[in-house]
């Protein structure tokens, strides 16, 4: 792996971000989540990865997800997470990904939700079984969470921010 330096997104990375997300993924609707996110001030937390060039070459976006009757701060969600195709397969995204579970732990959030791939997130710890009990907008083998901190609610009904319901 390049020698890569995690750290949080600055406004001035903003462009770069969209940039990278359109092509991470091939379109735009990614780098639509993002971007109104920021602008509706659900980012929890961003991260970058940074090559020994100074390119941005991965972005990693944490959200508040609520439950209802819940007190804000329990729950997060994470996505979207991108690495430049010509960096993928390299760590980068993990480094991403344990920078920010380890921040959010920090901070005290309970749990951690993902919809995403079921054969790479579970080796960060991610798993079907901790949405037991949790009512989403999605399922099946691609929606997972990690519990970070004990506590919290143990089920309801998630709530995810407006970006995710935009068309």
């Amino acid at each position: 792996m390049t020698n890569v330096i995690v750290r949080p997104a600055h406004e001035t990375d903003s462009a770069s971000i969209q940039a990278l997300n359109t092509l991470a993924f091939g379109g735009p609707e990614e780098s639509r989540i993002v971007e109104s996110l920021s602008l509706d001030d659900d980012n929890l937390l961003s991260l970058v990865a940074i090559a020994d060039d100074d390119k941005l070459i991965g972005h990693i976006q944490f959200f508040p997800i609520h439950v209802h009757g819940d007190e804000p701060g329990q729950f997060a969600g994470l996505g979207p997470m991108c690495v430049h195709p010509d960096h993928q397969r390299s760590g980068v995204g993990g480094k991403l990904i344990n920078t920010g579970l380890t921040a959010l732990r920090a901070q005290g959030i309970h749990k951690v939700f993902v919809l995403g791939h079921p054969e790479y997130y579970p080796k960060f710890g991610f798993s079907i079984e901790q949405t037991a009990g949790f009512a989403a907008a999605w399922g099946g083998p691609a929606f997972m969470a990690i519990e970070l901190n004990a506590g919290g609610p143990e089920f309801g009904e998630l709530t995810y921010p407006q970006a995710f319901s935009e068309d």
